[in-house]
């Protein structure tokens, strides 16, 4: 993924101030900084983000214009007047960032949590532990609340997190800030499908090991190939000889999944990886790991449903066993 970072500047947030702490300069974006600010950035892409497009007056993205400092400042207080409301309040770093992808000027609005920590001090020989505050997390580790919005295109990728009030939970960033329903995420599109199609199969008494693998199969192909999940489309190889199934799976998962979901700038390397292995656990302890490419494949592996209703499984053409420990 090419980013290219222009600008960045952050914000402090503390909930016992009654305003936010705001930054007067950007950031002086050293190698070490600027790889820090890249990777939270890509992090904002994953199966986890919800997508969407905002329209041209919507009230979030009015905040944003080409004064880079003066926007992040108004996203920062748009923002503290929902999170405000939030039972469990922390103190953040809002991060803001300006940047350019595929030729196309983005910006970046990301929420990190402040963490206690330990660290070594060294004072004059005598090495101490210490507890300290105010740690932003690792580079590695995705923000807590993040969105990145395609100036060009309005398109935008959201990472988010419900707030508790009055003992509710609400997902305040899309419901208050955005005032819009985003489509959901790659990971909980996959457990809708999962949840739905078990469900539709249990009504049938067909919910066994080879209808779940069936479903992992399908949704692999699916990613890998079209990039994308198409519900009319998996409720035909789901209850490809059942037209009533296939109407009943279409239907309950119309209210996640209504229309096709399309990956569009979304890395899926990690979903396939997970998903390009059919993982059985068997009764006898046993615990067999088989690749998609040979999971139907009758020369590789067959799977036999004897006549007391128990399974054998047969593994064929085998040139070599390693014991991997």
């Amino acid at each position: 993924m090419d980013i290219y970072v222009k600008k960045a500047i952050i914000h402090s947030f503390d909930p016992g101030q009654p305003e936010i702490n705001f930054s007067t300069s950007l950031m002086e974006l050293s190698p070490l900084l600027l790889d820090y600010v890249t990777k939270k950035v890509e992090k904002v892409y994953s199966d986890d983000a919800k997508r969407g497009t905002l329209s041209e007056d919507n009230q979030f993205l009015l905040n944003i214009n080409d004064d880079f400092i003066k926007s992040s400042e108004k996203v920062a207080n748009f923002w503290r007047e929902e999170f405000v409301l939030s039972e469990a309040q922390k103190m953040n770093d809002l991060l803001f960032v300006e940047f350019e992808k595929d030729t196309h000027l983005h910006f970046a609005f990301i929420r990190m949590s402040l963490r206690e920590s330990f660290a070594h001090i060294d004072d004059e020989g005598n090495i101490k532990i210490r507890k300290t505050e105010k740690n932003l997390p690792g580079a590695g580790s995705a923000a807590d609340e993040s969105i990145v919005i395609n100036l060009d295109t309005k398109e935008y990728h959201l990472i988010e997190k419900r707030i508790k009030y009055n003992g509710k939970n609400y997902n305040y960033f899309s419901e208050n800030l955005l005032a819009e329903k985003p489509d959901i995420s790659i990971n909980h599109a996959i457990r809708a499908i999962k949840k739905t199609a078990q469900a539709v199969a249990k009504d049938m008494n067909k919910d066994d090991f080879m209808f779940s693998s069936k479903i992992q199969n399908a949704v692999f192909n699916s990613i890998e190939e079209k990039q994308a999940l198409d519900p009319e489309e998996l409720a035909n190889q789901f209850f490809s000889d059942n037209l009533t199934a296939r109407l009943n799976f279409q239907e309950n998962v119309k209210e996640s999944i209504p229309e096709t979901l399309k990956f569009s700038e979304v890395p899926t390397e990690r979903m396939e990886k997970k998903l390009s292995n059919q993982k059985l656990s068997l009764s006898n302890g046993i615990e067999l790991m088989v690749p998609q490419s040979l999971y139907d494949d009758a020369d590789s592996v067959e799977f036999i449903q004897n006549e007391d209703g128990t399974y054998s499984i047969l593994i064929k053409n085998i040139e070599e066993i390693k014991n991997k420990w």
